[in-house]
């Protein structure tokens, strides 16, 4: 598994940068939001990791900040919500704004994300309403949660049901758990 990428930034568009390091050019999809706060071509720039493995590819994702790693972990859990879509939910609001609209059962802000509509934001909504990995870090659970996810992932449950379990696991629970006792929930 990925975690990180640091090297110089040598390629910059509007959904990805090519980072350089130990003589490799890596392709990372990104975010627009993080496209846009990247360093110039030239500059060093560090790039937190989600590789992405399908039948015809790989695809590493980078993020800046691991708020949005977490989220973009937990909205490719949901169902309906690929990649994507989360790239575009990540490209459209700051982790903390998402927070305040699934807080606030905000279908309309959501609806406004090119490919969501009103199914798919209430969906998003119910799933991750109360659930602490829908929140940044920073707030109770977030980076447990995402530690949790990779577990279960390193015990070949699929990123996408990691993820689900995680979550439900954290609404189901009545308060803050720890890794361990977190992915002991997932598991049942």
């Amino acid at each position: 598994m990925y975690n990180h990428l640091r090297g110089t930034l040598i390629e910059a568009g509007p959904a990805r940068l090519v980072v350089e390091t130990g003589g490799l050019g890596y392709e990372v999809t990104v975010p627009l939001s993080v496209a846009r706060r990247a360093p110039r071509p030239g500059a060093e720039i560090r790039l937190l990791l989600h590789l992405l493995v399908r039948e015809d590819a790989h695809q590493l994702v980078g993020f800046l900040a691991e708020e949005e790693r977490a989220l973009f972990r937990t909205l490719i859990g949901l169902q309906g919500v690929g990649p994507s879509l989360a790239l575009r939910i990540l490209s459209s609001c700051t982790p903390e704004e998402f927070s305040v609209a699934i807080e606030r059962q905000d279908a309309a802000s959501l609806r406004r994300i090119k490919g969501v509509g009103e199914k798919t934001a209430k969906r998003i909504i119910l799933e991750l309403k109360g659930a602490r990995t829908a929140l940044p870090a920073g707030a109770a659970g977030s980076g447990t949660a995402a530690e949790a996810a990779q577990a279960l992932e390193a015990m070949g449950v699929p990123a996408r049901e990691a993820a689900d379990r995680v979550a439900r696991a954290l609404a189901a629970a009545e308060e803050e758990l720890e890794l361990e006792e977190l992915i002991k929930a997932a598991l049942r």
